[in-house]
Formats: structure tokens, sequence, C-alpha cells
């Protein structure tokens, strides 16, 4: 049986998280020495009332963190296991994740990992689980769906903008002078990841109005409606400027045609590096 293992920087939708072969290992936040998993035991709301005067901190999970997952699944029959990671170009997590696999499969010499580097990040990378998870309950074999992934990681894409760069520039994600420029001109950047899996800022508009709308031009230069497989629009938070943004991308994907969209909070190890009014659309082509 095939099982699958994601870090929750996939910001993998909870519907797919609770299915019985899957495994969402959590990364981690550090508020003031307190390390917290993401998504467990502080909300978000208090992390972003946190940064309002102090920059958090992200870890990687522990080597157990990774390994009970492995184990968890191969002790229920998952013997050939699929691991899902964001970026290698943007966090050390894939790279992690192979040095656990490799001391797990040393210990059970009947089980095979593949790791897929999506080169993304959020639900980016989340969209590569999703069709993993669809193969595997299709009955797709391994080798094929491991395949499938690995071509399915240039036909997913996403789109974010924020209104601060503030928490960019402090995790050195981008840099300070295009920052405080940014924050001074009120720019706020359009941001993908690039084919390197890295951070790339592709285009820049006065004001988070016109960013979102750019935001969605740009989607639309990847995409043509027909060939979207899934789309999903994800947020940082739930204020009222944010429903405003959800609303505008709501009615875009609607009029091009673009039906069942996927929508999500991010997780909170990329609030992080994000701050409050992240808004983010993304999504995957067909094939």
């Amino acid at each position: 049986m095939i099982g699958l293992v994601v870090d929750s920087g996939c910001d993998l939708p909870g519907e797919y998280a609770e299915k019985e072969f899957v495994e969402v290992v959590p990364l981690k936040i550090i508020l003031d020495g307190k390390e917290y998993k993401d998504n467990e035991g502080l909300s978000t709301e208090a992390l972003l009332s946190y940064m309002e005067n102090a920059l958090p901190k992200t870890s990687l999970p522990s080597f157990d963190d990774v390994n009970s997952c492995f184990e968890s699944l191969y002790e229920r029959g998952y013997k050939e296991i699929i691991v899902v990671n964001i970026s290698s170009g943007l966090s050390g997590t894939h790279n992690f994740f192979r040095v656990v696999a490799d001391e797990f499969m040393k210990k059970h010499d009947d089980a095979k990992v593949e790791l897929i580097d999506t080169k993304n990040i959020s639900i980016g990378a989340g969209f590569i689980a999703i069709k993993s998870i669809n193969m595997i309950e299709k009955g797709a074999k391994f080798d094929d769906i491991v395949k499938a992934l690995k071509a399915s990681v240039k036909k997913s894409k996403v789109f974010f903008c924020v209104p601060t760069l503030k928490y960019l520039k402090a995790g050195g994600r981008i840099g300070k002078v295009s920052a405080t420029i940014g924050d001074i001109l009120n720019l706020k950047p359009v941001i993908t990841v690039n084919e390197d899996g890295i951070y790339h800022s592709i285009a820049k508009a006065r004001g988070m109005q016109r960013a979102i709308k750019e935001l969605y031009k740009k989607l639309k230069e990847f995409v043509d409606a027909s060939e979207v497989e899934l789309a999903a629009i994800y947020t940082s938070d739930s204020s009222e400027e944010t429903k405003k943004h959800v609303a505008f991308l709501n009615k875009s994907f609607s009029a091009d045609g673009i039906k069942d969209i996927i929508y999500g909070s991010v997780t909170q190890s990329l609030v992080c590096h994000t701050g409050v009014g992240l808004v983010g659309i993304g999504a995957l082509l067909k094939g």
C-alpha cells in the first residue's frame, strides 16, 4: 500500500490531511524561545498580535517528528511512501526529510520512500500532494504516481502579495533596499516562486487593491481556464479588507469559468515570514 507524508508548509486542506494514509509533519514556530508546532497550541490571531512588536522564528521538525510518521505508516502496512515538501530553495525541510528517509530505509529494507521537491510553497506544494492523494485513491502504481508528480511540479504556481514587506525583509526573503523603497512608495509586489524554487517578484502595483488585480492578471498569464485542474485562494487572516480581496478574486475566477475553488488559511510558519494581510492564489494545470 502507498502512504503520503507532507510537511505543514504545503497547506494541505483538512479533508485531505485527515485521510488514513496521509501524515502531516508540522514545522515549528519559536516565540521568545518557546516552541510551537505549526497550527497547534497557538492561534494565528495570537501570532499576528505578537508580530506587531517582535519577530518570530521558524525551525525544522525534529528527527522523531518525521520518523514517527514514516513508522506509523509502515506499521499499518504502507511500505511505499511518497513525501511532498515545500521548496528546497526556501527551506531546509526537503533535505532534512531526505536524511530521515534514508535512515528509515536502512532500518526497513522492504520500504521504499520517494521524495518530491515541489519547488513551491503553500498550496502550490499542496496541489502536488492532492494530486498524489487522488492517484493513490484511484489505485495508481507507486512509480506512476512519482513520475506524474515530478511532471506536475512545473504545472503548479502560486502568486501572492502582502501589505508590508517588513517580514519578508526581516527573513532575508527580499532585498532590504527594495523593501524600504516599496514601503515608502506604497508599492506592493506580486510574488511567485520561480523554477529554482525561490521567491521572485514579477510585478508591482501601488496599493493592495491594484496589486490584487495584478495578482489575478499574472495567474491568467500562467493558465488558460480550460487547463486548470485545481485552483485556490489562500489568506493569512479574515479581516474585512482581506474579505474584499477574496470577493474580487472569486468574481474573477467565476467570470473565467474556473469553479470548485479551494479556500484556506496559510500555515503559521508562512505567516511568520509574510505577516498580516497576505492574499494568495494558485492553480495546477491539467496533465
